[in-house]
Protein backbone atom coordinates (compact mmCIF):
# COMPACT_ATOMS: atom_id res chain seq x y z
CA UNK A 1 0.00 0.00 0.00
CA UNK A 2 1.31 3.22 -1.08
CA UNK A 3 1.97 6.15 1.37
CA UNK A 4 0.10 8.69 -0.28
CA UNK A 5 -3.17 6.74 -0.49
CA UNK A 6 -2.58 5.81 2.94
CA UNK A 7 -2.37 9.96 3.71
CA UNK A 8 -5.99 10.26 1.64
CA UNK A 9 -7.68 7.60 3.92
CA UNK A 10 -6.21 9.29 7.04
CA UNK A 11 -7.33 12.97 5.16
CA UNK A 12 -10.88 11.24 4.35
CA UNK A 13 -11.37 9.89 8.31
CA UNK A 14 -10.02 13.39 9.74
CA UNK A 15 -13.37 14.63 7.52
CA UNK A 16 -15.79 11.92 9.17
CA UNK A 17 -13.92 13.08 12.38
CA UNK A 18 -15.45 16.46 11.44
CA UNK A 19 -18.72 15.68 10.63
CA UNK A 20 -18.91 13.10 13.83
CA UNK A 21 -17.69 16.27 15.96
CA UNK A 22 -20.52 18.87 14.36
CA UNK A 23 -23.49 15.95 15.09
CA UNK A 24 -22.12 15.47 18.63
CA UNK A 25 -22.04 19.50 19.16
CA UNK A 26 -25.59 19.52 18.15
CA UNK A 27 -27.11 16.89 20.54
CA UNK A 28 -26.18 18.80 23.62
CA UNK A 29 -28.66 20.81 25.47
CA UNK A 30 -32.10 18.87 24.19
CA UNK A 31 -31.11 19.56 20.22
CA UNK A 32 -30.22 23.15 20.89
CA UNK A 33 -28.17 23.59 17.93
CA UNK A 34 -25.31 25.75 17.15
CA UNK A 35 -23.64 26.64 13.88
CA UNK A 36 -19.70 25.49 14.09
CA UNK A 37 -17.21 27.48 12.83
CA UNK A 38 -16.49 26.51 8.90
CA UNK A 39 -13.12 27.26 7.44
CA UNK A 40 -11.93 27.14 3.78
CA UNK A 41 -8.46 27.51 2.35
CA UNK A 42 -7.09 29.86 -0.34
CA UNK A 43 -3.90 30.97 -1.77
CA UNK A 44 -2.60 27.66 -2.78
CA UNK A 45 -2.37 26.81 -6.24
CA UNK A 46 -4.41 24.16 -7.15
CA UNK A 47 -4.09 24.48 -10.98
CA UNK A 48 -0.30 23.94 -11.35
CA UNK A 49 2.45 22.07 -10.04
CA UNK A 50 4.86 23.40 -7.71
CA UNK A 51 8.58 23.39 -8.79
CA UNK A 52 11.83 23.87 -6.91
CA UNK A 53 15.38 23.18 -7.49
CA UNK A 54 16.78 20.81 -4.25
CA UNK A 55 19.07 22.18 -1.76
CA UNK A 56 18.68 25.74 -3.79
CA UNK A 57 15.07 26.63 -3.67
CA UNK A 58 12.92 27.95 -0.79
CA UNK A 59 9.39 26.89 -1.47
CA UNK A 60 6.89 29.41 -0.32
CA UNK A 61 3.56 29.69 0.10
CA UNK A 62 0.93 31.81 1.86
CA UNK A 63 -2.26 30.99 2.28
CA UNK A 64 -5.57 32.38 3.64
CA UNK A 65 -8.15 31.63 6.13
CA UNK A 66 -11.19 32.17 6.07
CA UNK A 67 -13.84 30.85 8.49
CA UNK A 68 -17.59 31.58 9.18
CA UNK A 69 -17.26 32.83 12.36
CA UNK A 70 -14.59 35.25 12.14
CA UNK A 71 -11.99 33.32 13.98
CA UNK A 72 -8.19 34.97 14.00
CA UNK A 73 -6.24 32.98 11.91
CA UNK A 74 -3.87 33.51 15.12
CA UNK A 75 -5.85 30.81 17.00
CA UNK A 76 -5.41 28.13 14.64
CA UNK A 77 -2.77 24.99 14.48
CA UNK A 78 -0.91 24.20 11.08
CA UNK A 79 0.74 21.69 9.99
CA UNK A 80 2.96 21.32 6.95
CA UNK A 81 3.70 17.88 4.96
CA UNK A 82 5.95 16.79 2.07
CA UNK A 83 5.19 13.43 1.29
CA UNK A 84 7.18 11.36 -1.77
CA UNK A 85 4.90 10.01 -4.34
CA UNK A 86 6.83 6.64 -3.36
CA UNK A 87 6.79 6.53 0.53
CA UNK A 88 5.44 3.32 1.74
CA UNK A 89 3.70 2.91 5.32
CA UNK A 90 4.40 -0.66 4.68
CA UNK A 91 8.06 0.02 5.19
CA UNK A 92 7.65 1.98 8.44
CA UNK A 93 6.75 5.32 6.69
CA UNK A 94 4.91 7.67 9.14
CA UNK A 95 2.95 10.87 8.92
CA UNK A 96 5.16 12.81 10.90
CA UNK A 97 8.63 12.38 9.51
CA UNK A 98 6.84 14.67 6.63
CA UNK A 99 6.15 17.74 8.74
CA UNK A 100 8.24 20.38 7.12
CA UNK A 101 6.93 23.29 8.99
CA UNK A 102 3.59 24.35 11.63
CA UNK A 103 3.73 28.06 10.83
CA UNK A 104 0.80 29.04 8.90
CA UNK A 105 2.92 30.69 5.93
CA UNK A 106 5.34 27.96 4.43
CA UNK A 107 8.79 29.10 3.89
CA UNK A 108 11.07 25.96 3.31
CA UNK A 109 14.24 25.59 2.39
CA UNK A 110 13.91 22.19 -0.19
CA UNK A 111 15.62 19.54 1.06
CA UNK A 112 14.66 16.66 -0.93
CA UNK A 113 15.87 14.53 -3.67
CA UNK A 114 14.62 15.17 -7.25
CA UNK A 115 11.42 13.54 -7.88
CA UNK A 116 7.38 14.21 -7.19
CA UNK A 117 5.61 14.76 -4.12
CA UNK A 118 1.90 15.93 -2.42
CA UNK A 119 1.52 18.27 -0.49
CA UNK A 120 -0.87 18.58 2.45
CA UNK A 121 -1.93 21.75 4.31
CA UNK A 122 -3.51 21.41 7.62
CA UNK A 123 -5.59 23.78 9.55
CA UNK A 124 -6.86 22.36 13.16
CA UNK A 125 -9.52 24.25 15.43
CA UNK A 126 -7.85 23.64 18.98
CA UNK A 127 -11.51 24.03 20.23
CA UNK A 128 -13.14 21.59 18.52
CA UNK A 129 -10.55 19.49 16.63
CA UNK A 130 -11.80 19.73 13.77
CA UNK A 131 -9.17 19.78 11.00
CA UNK A 132 -9.32 21.20 7.33
CA UNK A 133 -6.51 19.59 4.82
CA UNK A 134 -5.53 21.47 1.37
CA UNK A 135 -3.47 19.41 -0.66
CA UNK A 136 -0.97 20.42 -3.09
CA UNK A 137 1.41 19.06 -6.00
CA UNK A 138 4.98 19.70 -5.86
CA UNK A 139 8.21 18.39 -8.21
CA UNK A 140 11.80 18.72 -7.02
CA UNK A 141 14.81 18.89 -9.80
CA UNK A 142 17.91 18.36 -8.31
CA UNK A 143 20.58 20.24 -10.33
CA UNK A 144 23.41 20.23 -8.13
CA UNK A 145 24.28 21.67 -5.00
CA UNK A 146 27.73 23.10 -4.04
CA UNK A 147 27.98 24.20 -0.72
CA UNK A 148 29.42 23.58 3.24
CA UNK A 149 28.98 19.77 3.88
CA UNK A 150 28.40 19.63 7.83
CA UNK A 151 28.72 16.27 9.20
CA UNK A 152 26.15 16.26 12.70
CA UNK A 153 25.60 13.78 15.06
CA UNK A 154 22.32 13.25 16.19
CA UNK A 155 22.53 10.45 19.07
CA UNK A 156 24.53 8.57 16.96
CA UNK A 157 22.93 8.72 13.75
CA UNK A 158 24.55 10.91 11.13
CA UNK A 159 22.88 14.12 10.20
CA UNK A 160 24.06 15.52 6.95
CA UNK A 161 23.30 19.63 7.32
CA UNK A 162 24.08 21.98 4.12
CA UNK A 163 24.79 25.87 4.07
CA UNK A 164 24.42 26.28 0.36
CA UNK A 165 23.03 29.75 -1.72
CA UNK A 166 19.11 30.51 -2.10
CA UNK A 167 17.37 29.65 -5.79
CA UNK A 168 18.47 33.04 -5.94
CA UNK A 169 22.28 32.80 -5.52
CA UNK A 170 22.25 35.83 -3.54
CA UNK A 171 22.27 34.48 0.42
CA UNK A 172 23.74 31.71 2.31
CA UNK A 173 20.62 29.60 3.97
CA UNK A 174 20.78 26.20 5.53
CA UNK A 175 19.49 22.81 4.52
CA UNK A 176 19.45 21.06 7.94
CA UNK A 177 18.99 17.03 8.28
CA UNK A 178 19.62 16.00 4.33
CA UNK A 179 19.40 12.59 5.56
CA UNK A 180 16.58 12.25 7.76
CA UNK A 181 14.08 10.31 5.51
CA UNK A 182 17.30 7.98 4.40
CA UNK A 183 16.99 3.86 4.82
CA UNK A 184 20.69 3.59 5.64
CA UNK A 185 22.88 2.87 9.03
CA UNK A 186 25.57 4.68 8.24
CA UNK A 187 26.70 5.10 11.98
CA UNK A 188 28.15 7.63 13.80
CA UNK A 189 29.94 10.42 12.64
CA UNK A 190 34.07 10.70 12.55
CA UNK A 191 34.79 12.80 9.89
CA UNK A 192 34.25 14.42 6.40
CA UNK A 193 36.33 15.73 3.62
CA UNK A 194 36.17 16.24 0.21
CA UNK A 195 38.36 14.13 -2.69
CA UNK A 196 39.33 16.00 -5.55
CA UNK A 197 41.87 16.23 -8.42
CA UNK A 198 40.26 18.54 -10.18
CA UNK A 199 40.83 16.77 -13.17
CA UNK A 200 39.06 14.03 -15.33
CA UNK A 201 35.82 14.94 -13.37
CA UNK A 202 37.35 12.82 -10.15
CA UNK A 203 35.65 14.39 -6.98
CA UNK A 204 33.00 13.50 -4.22
CA UNK A 205 32.43 14.08 -0.62
CA UNK A 206 33.37 11.30 1.85
CA UNK A 207 32.38 10.50 5.30
CA UNK A 208 33.70 8.82 7.51
CA UNK A 209 31.95 6.95 11.02
CA UNK A 210 32.41 4.30 13.10
CA UNK A 211 30.86 2.02 10.95
CA UNK A 212 33.23 2.44 7.93
CA UNK A 213 34.02 5.43 5.24
CA UNK A 214 31.29 6.06 2.35
CA UNK A 215 31.25 8.22 -0.61
CA UNK A 216 28.57 11.04 -1.11
CA UNK A 217 27.51 10.76 -4.60
CA UNK A 218 25.18 12.72 -6.45
CA UNK A 219 23.65 15.82 -6.32
CA UNK A 220 21.35 14.54 -3.58
CA UNK A 221 24.46 13.03 -1.46
CA UNK A 222 23.14 9.57 -1.56
CA UNK A 223 25.20 6.64 0.71
CA UNK A 224 24.84 2.75 0.47
CA UNK A 225 27.13 -0.03 1.00
CA UNK A 226 27.52 0.14 -2.56
CA UNK A 227 29.55 3.63 -1.87
CA UNK A 228 31.71 2.65 0.83
CA UNK A 229 35.25 3.20 0.16
CA UNK A 230 36.38 -0.43 1.13
CA UNK A 231 35.54 -0.97 -3.06
CA UNK A 232 38.45 1.39 -3.44
CA UNK A 233 40.78 -1.45 -1.88
CA UNK A 234 42.29 -4.66 -3.30
CA UNK A 235 42.80 -5.67 0.44
CA UNK A 236 40.66 -4.00 3.07
CA UNK A 237 38.36 -4.78 6.34
CA UNK A 238 34.40 -4.41 5.82
CA UNK A 239 35.04 -1.83 8.09
CA UNK A 240 37.64 0.44 6.98
CA UNK A 241 37.71 4.17 8.42
CA UNK A 242 40.15 6.89 6.78
CA UNK A 243 41.25 8.81 9.44
CA UNK A 244 43.16 10.71 6.81
CA UNK A 245 43.28 11.78 3.10
CA UNK A 246 45.66 14.05 1.12
CA UNK A 247 46.01 14.54 -3.03
CA UNK A 248 49.02 15.29 -4.97
CA UNK A 249 48.24 18.10 -7.19
CA UNK A 250 50.71 17.50 -9.63
CA UNK A 251 52.20 13.93 -9.21
CA UNK A 252 55.57 12.40 -10.97
CA UNK A 253 53.20 10.55 -14.15
CA UNK A 254 50.69 13.63 -14.42
CA UNK A 255 47.76 11.47 -12.51
CA UNK A 256 47.27 13.43 -8.65
CA UNK A 257 48.36 10.93 -6.62
CA UNK A 258 45.41 10.15 -3.68
CA UNK A 259 46.68 8.69 0.13
CA UNK A 260 44.79 7.63 2.89
CA UNK A 261 45.78 6.54 6.50
CA UNK A 262 43.64 3.95 7.63
CA UNK A 263 42.28 3.39 11.69
CA UNK A 264 45.29 0.82 11.90
CA UNK A 265 48.46 3.48 10.41
CA UNK A 266 48.26 1.98 7.17
CA UNK A 267 48.92 4.21 3.91
CA UNK A 268 48.08 3.40 0.55
CA UNK A 269 48.15 5.34 -2.42
CA UNK A 270 46.44 5.31 -5.78
CA UNK A 271 45.97 7.80 -8.97
CA UNK A 272 42.60 9.93 -8.66
CA UNK A 273 41.24 7.99 -11.53
CA UNK A 274 37.31 6.57 -11.13
CA UNK A 275 38.64 2.66 -11.92
CA UNK A 276 42.32 2.87 -9.80
CA UNK A 277 42.29 1.34 -6.48
CA UNK A 278 44.32 0.91 -3.50
CA UNK A 279 46.77 -2.27 -3.37
CA UNK A 280 49.15 -2.51 -0.45
CA UNK A 281 49.85 -0.42 2.18
CA UNK A 282 53.59 0.55 2.06
CA UNK A 283 53.89 1.75 5.83
CA UNK A 284 57.85 0.33 5.91
CA UNK A 285 60.13 2.17 6.53
CA UNK A 286 62.34 1.91 3.25
CA UNK A 287 60.54 -1.31 2.43
CA UNK A 288 61.94 -3.18 5.96
CA UNK A 289 60.74 -1.94 8.87
CA UNK A 290 57.02 -1.60 9.88
CA UNK A 291 55.44 1.09 11.68
CA UNK A 292 52.05 2.68 12.28
CA UNK A 293 51.51 6.15 10.07
CA UNK A 294 49.44 9.12 12.53
CA UNK A 295 47.05 10.44 11.00
CA UNK A 296 47.96 13.31 9.00
CA UNK A 297 49.83 13.32 5.49
CA UNK A 298 52.04 16.39 4.46
CA UNK A 299 51.68 17.30 1.37
CA UNK A 300 53.33 20.35 -1.03
CA UNK A 301 50.93 22.59 -3.10
CA UNK A 302 53.91 23.84 -4.63
CA UNK A 303 52.92 24.90 -8.54
CA UNK A 304 55.37 23.12 -10.94
CA UNK A 305 54.14 23.67 -14.40
CA UNK A 306 55.44 27.11 -14.71
CA UNK A 307 58.81 27.29 -12.73
CA UNK A 308 61.54 26.53 -15.08
CA UNK A 309 63.72 25.46 -11.82
CA UNK A 310 61.50 22.83 -11.06
CA UNK A 311 61.57 21.30 -14.89
CA UNK A 312 64.68 20.08 -16.51
CA UNK A 313 65.72 17.53 -18.53
CA UNK A 314 67.63 14.92 -16.53
CA UNK A 315 65.05 15.30 -13.36
CA UNK A 316 60.90 14.48 -12.93
CA UNK A 317 59.43 17.42 -13.51
CA UNK A 318 57.47 17.11 -9.93
CA UNK A 319 59.43 15.53 -7.21
CA UNK A 320 58.47 16.58 -4.36
CA UNK A 321 58.15 14.92 -1.00
CA UNK A 322 55.29 13.96 1.27
CA UNK A 323 55.56 13.73 4.54
CA UNK A 324 54.22 11.03 7.20
CA UNK A 325 54.87 10.82 10.98
CA UNK A 326 56.04 7.36 12.85
CA UNK A 327 53.62 6.80 15.63
CA UNK A 328 56.09 5.03 17.44
CA UNK A 329 59.26 5.63 16.30
CA UNK A 330 58.29 9.44 16.88
CA UNK A 331 60.08 10.97 13.87
CA UNK A 332 59.40 12.66 10.27
CA UNK A 333 59.50 10.41 7.06
CA UNK A 334 59.67 11.66 3.98
CA UNK A 335 58.52 9.23 0.51
CA UNK A 336 59.57 10.93 -2.88
CA UNK A 337 58.14 9.64 -6.63
CA UNK A 338 55.57 6.98 -7.22
CA UNK A 339 57.60 3.57 -6.22
CA UNK A 340 58.73 2.60 -3.05
CA UNK A 341 58.67 2.85 0.88
CA UNK A 342 59.13 6.33 3.22
CA UNK A 343 62.53 6.81 4.87
CA UNK A 344 63.40 8.96 7.71
CA UNK A 345 63.50 12.48 6.47
CA UNK A 346 66.43 13.82 5.38
CA UNK A 347 66.82 18.04 5.70
CA UNK A 348 69.18 20.17 4.04
CA UNK A 349 70.57 23.78 5.19
CA UNK A 350 70.37 25.11 9.09
CA UNK A 351 69.06 21.95 10.98
CA UNK A 352 66.98 23.54 13.57
CA UNK A 353 65.17 20.48 14.54
CA UNK A 354 65.73 16.41 14.81
CA UNK A 355 63.62 14.90 12.68
CA UNK A 356 63.23 11.89 15.34
CA UNK A 357 61.53 14.31 18.06
CA UNK A 358 60.31 12.08 20.51
CA UNK A 359 56.57 13.20 20.42
CA UNK A 360 53.33 13.21 19.63
CA UNK A 361 52.03 14.77 15.83
CA UNK A 362 48.68 16.49 16.35
CA UNK A 363 48.59 18.65 13.36
CA UNK A 364 50.00 19.41 10.03
CA UNK A 365 49.42 21.49 7.07
CA UNK A 366 51.00 23.41 4.14
CA UNK A 367 50.40 26.57 2.26
CA UNK A 368 48.59 26.64 -0.89
CA UNK A 369 50.10 29.96 -2.36
CA UNK A 370 52.11 28.91 -5.91
CA UNK A 371 55.73 28.28 -5.73
CA UNK A 372 55.93 28.52 -1.58
CA UNK A 373 56.04 24.82 -0.53
CA UNK A 374 55.69 25.59 3.54
CA UNK A 375 54.86 22.71 5.58
CA UNK A 376 53.83 23.44 8.96
CA UNK A 377 53.59 20.62 11.81
CA UNK A 378 52.79 20.87 15.38
CA UNK A 379 53.91 18.50 18.04
CA UNK A 380 53.42 18.05 21.58
CA UNK A 381 55.38 16.33 24.60
CA UNK A 382 53.86 13.24 25.36
CA UNK A 383 54.22 13.71 29.05
CA UNK A 384 53.67 17.35 29.18
CA UNK A 385 50.98 19.83 27.63
CA UNK A 386 53.93 21.54 25.88
CA UNK A 387 53.93 22.09 21.89
CA UNK A 388 56.09 22.78 19.04
CA UNK A 389 55.93 24.38 15.73
CA UNK A 390 57.70 22.73 12.89
CA UNK A 391 58.20 24.47 9.77
CA UNK A 392 59.51 22.85 6.60
CA UNK A 393 60.48 24.05 2.85
CA UNK A 394 59.49 21.11 0.42
CA UNK A 395 61.67 22.00 -2.43
CA UNK A 396 62.45 20.10 -5.38
CA UNK A 397 63.67 17.22 -4.33
CA UNK A 398 64.51 18.18 -0.82
CA UNK A 399 63.60 19.31 2.69
CA UNK A 400 64.78 22.54 4.37
CA UNK A 401 64.27 23.50 7.74
CA UNK A 402 63.03 27.04 8.44
CA UNK A 403 60.85 27.59 11.68
CA UNK A 404 61.40 25.97 14.84
CA UNK A 405 60.27 26.83 18.13
CA UNK A 406 57.99 26.00 21.56
CA UNK A 407 54.45 27.74 21.32
CA UNK A 408 53.64 29.82 24.01
CA UNK A 409 50.80 31.44 25.21
CA UNK A 410 47.59 32.10 26.89
CA UNK A 411 46.16 28.62 27.96
CA UNK A 412 48.81 27.08 25.22
CA UNK A 413 48.19 23.81 27.68
CA UNK A 414 44.30 24.12 27.01
CA UNK A 415 44.92 23.68 22.80
CA UNK A 416 42.73 21.27 21.44
CA UNK A 417 42.91 22.45 17.40
CA UNK A 418 45.24 24.01 14.92
CA UNK A 419 44.76 25.92 11.42
CA UNK A 420 47.51 27.15 9.75
CA UNK A 421 46.63 30.40 7.19
CA UNK A 422 46.65 29.11 3.36
CA UNK A 423 49.30 32.59 2.46
CA UNK A 424 50.12 34.37 5.69
CA UNK A 425 52.78 33.37 7.70
CA UNK A 426 50.22 32.65 10.91
CA UNK A 427 49.25 29.34 12.72
CA UNK A 428 46.13 29.48 15.12
CA UNK A 429 44.97 27.67 18.07
CA UNK A 430 42.02 27.03 19.91
CA UNK A 431 40.88 26.14 23.45
CA UNK A 432 36.95 25.20 24.43
CA UNK A 433 35.98 28.87 23.41
CA UNK A 434 38.79 30.91 22.49
CA UNK A 435 41.01 31.50 19.51
CA UNK A 436 44.86 32.81 19.48
CA UNK A 437 47.58 33.79 16.50
CA UNK A 438 50.81 32.75 16.56
CA UNK A 439 53.38 34.35 14.35
CA UNK A 440 55.71 31.45 12.88
CA UNK A 441 58.88 33.50 13.00
CA UNK A 442 58.10 34.00 17.01
CA UNK A 443 56.26 31.36 18.38
CA UNK A 444 56.41 31.76 21.28
CA UNK A 445 54.38 34.99 21.93
CA UNK A 446 50.57 34.25 20.99
CA UNK A 447 47.81 36.68 21.07
CA UNK A 448 44.08 35.81 21.53
CA UNK A 449 42.18 37.00 18.59
CA UNK A 450 38.71 35.37 19.48
CA UNK A 451 36.01 34.72 22.52
CA UNK A 452 32.94 33.06 22.17
CA UNK A 453 30.22 32.58 24.80
CA UNK A 454 31.36 30.30 27.51
CA UNK A 455 28.26 28.39 26.74
CA UNK A 456 30.20 27.52 23.15
CA UNK A 457 32.74 24.62 22.24
CA UNK A 458 34.89 24.93 19.56
CA UNK A 459 34.62 21.52 17.52
CA UNK A 460 35.66 22.57 14.31
CA UNK A 461 38.95 25.22 13.67
CA UNK A 462 40.75 24.80 10.09
CA UNK A 463 40.93 26.37 6.61
CA UNK A 464 39.60 24.83 3.81
CA UNK A 465 41.63 24.49 0.31
CA UNK A 466 40.35 23.57 -2.91
CA UNK A 467 41.34 20.87 -4.81
CA UNK A 468 40.35 22.35 -8.86
CA UNK A 469 42.41 24.72 -10.37
CA UNK A 470 38.83 26.63 -11.34
CA UNK A 471 37.61 26.31 -8.28
CA UNK A 472 33.59 27.64 -7.59
CA UNK A 473 34.35 31.46 -6.79
CA UNK A 474 32.51 30.96 -3.76
CA UNK A 475 34.91 28.69 -2.78
CA UNK A 476 37.85 30.57 -4.09
CA UNK A 477 36.26 33.39 -1.75
CA UNK A 478 36.52 31.66 1.49
CA UNK A 479 39.57 29.48 1.32
CA UNK A 480 41.24 32.23 3.10
CA UNK A 481 38.64 32.51 6.10
CA UNK A 482 38.79 30.83 9.32
CA UNK A 483 36.33 28.29 9.72
CA UNK A 484 35.21 27.82 13.49
CA UNK A 485 32.36 25.86 14.31
CA UNK A 486 30.89 25.78 18.41
CA UNK A 487 28.38 23.70 20.23
CA UNK A 488 26.35 25.12 22.52
CA UNK A 489 27.36 23.53 26.27
CA UNK A 490 24.38 24.76 27.73
CA UNK A 491 21.65 23.55 25.54
CA UNK A 492 18.31 21.79 26.35
CA UNK A 493 19.19 17.89 26.17
CA UNK A 494 16.00 17.33 23.67
CA UNK A 495 17.41 20.48 21.69
CA UNK A 496 19.16 18.82 18.17
CA UNK A 497 20.11 21.85 16.58
CA UNK A 498 23.05 22.86 18.91
CA UNK A 499 25.48 24.12 16.22
CA UNK A 500 26.80 27.15 14.94
CA UNK A 501 28.94 28.04 11.86
CA UNK A 502 31.20 30.60 11.52
CA UNK A 503 33.78 32.61 8.85
CA UNK A 504 36.39 34.85 9.73
CA UNK A 505 38.50 37.25 7.58
CA UNK A 506 42.11 37.32 9.04
CA UNK A 507 43.79 40.40 8.38
CA UNK A 508 47.33 40.54 7.18
CA UNK A 509 48.55 42.57 10.33
CA UNK A 510 48.87 40.62 13.40
CA UNK A 511 47.35 43.93 16.20
CA UNK A 512 44.44 44.25 13.57
CA UNK A 513 40.77 42.42 14.76
CA UNK A 514 39.62 39.89 12.72
CA UNK A 515 35.97 40.31 11.21
CA UNK A 516 32.87 37.81 11.41
CA UNK A 517 31.90 37.33 7.47
CA UNK A 518 29.44 34.65 8.12
CA UNK A 519 27.16 32.98 10.55
CA UNK A 520 24.65 30.07 10.63
CA UNK A 521 22.95 28.94 13.69
CA UNK A 522 20.62 26.25 14.05
CA UNK A 523 22.54 23.25 12.88
CA UNK A 524 22.63 20.18 14.49
CA UNK A 525 25.58 19.10 17.25
CA UNK A 526 28.65 19.59 14.70
CA UNK A 527 31.62 16.94 14.19
CA UNK A 528 33.66 17.78 10.63
CA UNK A 529 33.17 20.44 7.98
CA UNK A 530 34.20 20.66 4.20
CA UNK A 531 32.92 21.56 1.00
CA UNK A 532 31.21 20.28 -1.69
CA UNK A 533 33.29 22.22 -4.55
CA UNK A 534 31.80 21.06 -7.97
CA UNK A 535 28.38 21.01 -9.37
CA UNK A 536 26.69 18.05 -10.33
CA UNK A 537 28.98 15.18 -9.20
Amino acid sequence: MKFHSFYYKIAAACCSVAVLATGCYGDKGNYDYHDINEVTISGIDLENVYQAYAYKSTLEISPKIHSSKDIDPSQYEYTWRIVPRNADADKGATLDEFIVSHEQNLVYPVQLADGDYTGFFEVKDPSTGVTWIQDFYLKVINEGAAGWLIACDDNGRTRLDLIAKDDKGEKDVLYPDLWKNIDFDMGKPLKIFFVGAGTEGFGFPALTTDKGSFALTGNDFQISDDTNLKWYFGIASDQLQVTCSAIETIPTDGLPDWWVIDEEGNIYRTECDMTAFFSYPINMVEGKTPFRAAPFIGVSYCDSWDNPEYTTEDEPWYNFAVIFYDVDGRRFLTKYGVNGYPSVMQCSGTQLFDVETGRDMVFIDSHDTGNNSLTVAVLKDPDSPRYYLYGMDLKYGEVEQLYYGEIGGPDIANARLFALHPTLNALFYATDNKAYRVSLANPGSAREILALDPGEEIVVFKYHKFSSWDAPSWLQENTSRLLVCSNKTNAEPDDPNVGTFRLYDIPSLEDEPITEALKIEGLGKIVDVTAKEYEGL
